[in-house]
């Protein structure tokens, strides 16, 4: 992962860790099912949705927004 000197300080704490690894985890089967590329998913509007859908179906949440 690629992170600015700025930003190095958010992504070293725990929880954001975690959840960078849980996107990617999920992508990584995700990809692995679809017999796509994580690029190929994300270069696919319908096959983003489908992603998208499938982590919200396991209980992610997709936004932070509560408003």
């Amino acid at each position: 992962m690629g992170t600015t000197h700025l930003t190095n300080g958010c992504y070293r704490l725990h929880p954001v860790e975690w959840g960078i690894g849980e996107a990617a985890g999920c992508l990584a089967s995700f990809a692995l099912d679809s017999k796509l590329s994580p690029r190929g998913i994300r270069g696919s509007a319908d096959k983003l949705a489908d992603f998208q859908r499938s982590l919200v179906a396991d209980g992610v949440e997709p936004s932070w927004d509560k408003a």
